[in-house]
């Protein structure tokens, strides 16, 4: 049976709308089309296509899709992903760009990364570069980061620049926290706050994402083609490299 259903931390951040709705199965997210690594399964080297990826086993190698990479509660990924979204709800390892990300309650990443938006319900640690952050209640992120906008109702610790941000009662912040903007509903607040416009005075890199927040409307950060992968031209590429390999191997 497959249930429609809105993406309420979309409406947390002020985005989405009735349309803005997906489809989910009684046993979770379920793509229409998918490549599936099933659990048992390793796979080496790099995973490159139009559909879907579920990964339930373990995949060494990079991920680049121009649909959705689900990361089962067993599977396992060691390396860099590029999709339109990744939901992960095991562990994950490497640089990820992406329109969205979520972290589930099993979820464990780690890496930089740069998307629209992150949903973070379990454990996430690295360097952020995103519109809109929203941290579960449960939720733990070990950051470096520019976001235009942060919601809070789990853990932060870390160095984090935003524009705007909103700490729910179950929150508790860690670290130095820049925000020009903050909407305190509670929580815990044990780190040093300042303004990030002041920052921007000092740290070019601030001061350009401090720009580039200004600019935009809403969360979107990275154009289409900033996670469209070109599958026909990665194909070709990895055919020349074999063919290369093969001629060495000849002359060996």
């Amino acid at each position: 049976m497959k249930l429609k259903k809105k993406r309420w931390f979309m409406q947390i951040f002020g985005v989405g709308g009735s349309d803005q709705e997906f489809e989910q199965s009684e046993h979770g997210d379920q793509p229409g089309s998918a490549s599936i690594v099933t659990e048992g399964t390793t796979v080496m080297g790099k995973i490159v296509g139009n559909d879907s990826v579920h990964v339930d086993g373990v995949v060494r190698g990079d991920i680049k899709v121009n649909n959705i990479v689900i990361i089962g509660k067993n599977g396992k990924v060691y390396g860099d992903l590029r999709a339109k979204q990744v939901i992960c709800n095991g562990e994950c390892s490497g640089n990820i760009i992406a329109d969205s990300f979520e972290v589930l309650e099993d979820g464990r990443c780690e890496g930089d990364v740069r998307v629209n938006k992150i949903l973070v319900k379990g454990k996430y640690k690295g360097n952020l570069i995103c519109g809109g952050l929203f941290v579960d209640h449960g939720g733990e992120v070990q950051v470096v980061g520019q976001v235009k906008k942060v919601v809070v109702a789990g853990v932060i610790d870390g160095n984090l620049a935003c524009k705007e941000l909103r700490t729910l009662p179950t929150s508790i912040l860690r670290g130095r926290i820049f925000a020009d903007e903050i909407q305190n509903e509670g929580g815990r607040i044990e780190c040093y706050i300042g303004r990030f416009s002041d920052l921007a005075k000092e740290n070019e890199q601030a001061r350009y994402y401090l720009g580039k927040f200004n600019a935009i409307e809403g969360y979107i950060l990275l154009e289409d083609k900033e996670y469209y992968t070109d599958v026909e031209a990665e194909q070709q590429g990895e055919e020349m490299i074999e063919a290369e390999i093969d001629v060495e191997e000849r002359r060996g």
